[in-house]
């Protein structure tokens, strides 16, 4: 059953090269979205276009802790499709692995650019054209449960900036229901991508064990809640903060 209020609309996607964000890509073509694929790998999100129908993906390489880059593809979203109306502001990284008191302030700053300051600028970029269309709109923007509970040690800089989403998301809800766009933050625990380690996605992980589904994600699983917080079928739902882990939070 296709989801209402996606067909023939534009979407943006962030971090679609692979994993989580080639699989909202996938699923959003599918319900009939236009969609516009942003990556930093260039090869990956040509390669995403490649597998899909013709003209229903555009790939555009950016860096979405750059202003101009961000502001390019949301300018190319409304030359090639005419406007923006979803938005999966998804891309981000784990970055470096350590104490926090042994941790680098490059790979800090690096961490906090890409998931903190990416997801701001394209906040800001996107509603700024959703408000300036008059139609509202949807976003999305991927948190972690790592941003309400840190999963793990050694994560300092992935769970400031993850915590910061949340923030960032409940201040757009709250800002911007007034014209017409609701604003919601998942927030995923063990996906199966490369950002998880080779036992807890070959299921031999002792801690995925002990949660109440003992087994990580598929990117999928991770698609369809974003593809459904983007619909109408969400119409209601805004500034929700929606763990996706299994129970994990509850252990």
């Amino acid at each position: 059953m296709s989801l209402p209020g996606l067909k023939d609309k534009t979407a943006i996607v962030t971090g679609a090269a692979g994993g989580i964000g080639a699989a909202m890509v996938r699923r959003l073509v599918a319900e009939g979205a236009k969609v516009v694929a942003v990556d930093l790998q260039q090869a990956g999100i040509d390669a995403l276009v490649a597998s899909l129908p013709k003209g229903s993906v555009i790939a555009v390489t950016a860096d979405v802790s750059d202003e101009a880059s961000t502001q390019n593809y949301v300018d190319t979203a409304v030359k090639h499709f005419g406007g923006v109306h979803l938005f999966a502001n998804n891309a981000g990284i784990i970055g470096e692995r350590a104490p926090l008191s042994e941790m680098s302030i490059p790979w800090f700053d690096k961490v906090m650019a890409v998931n903190t300051r990416g997801v701001f600028l394209g906040l800001r970029a996107v509603m700024r054209q959703m408000i300036k269309q008059g139609t509202g709109g949807s976003i999305v923007n991927t948190a972690s449960i790592g941003g309400i509970a840190p999963a793990r040690a050694r994560s300092a800089s992935y769970a400031a900036s993850k915590a910061a989403v949340v923030g960032l998301s409940c201040t757009a809800a709250l800002e911007n229901g007034k014209h017409g766009i609701r604003v919601n933050a998942i927030c995923p625990g063990g996906v199966d991508t490369d950002m998880a380690s080779p036992d807890a996605r070959a299921g031999k992980s002792a801690v995925f064990a002990t949660y109440p589904i003992p087994r990580v994600a598929t990117t999928d699983e991770i698609a369809n809640f974003t593809a459904y917080l983007l619909s109408d079928e969400a119409s209601f739902q805004t500034g929700g903060v929606y763990p996706i882990d299994g129970g994990a939070l509850l252990v």
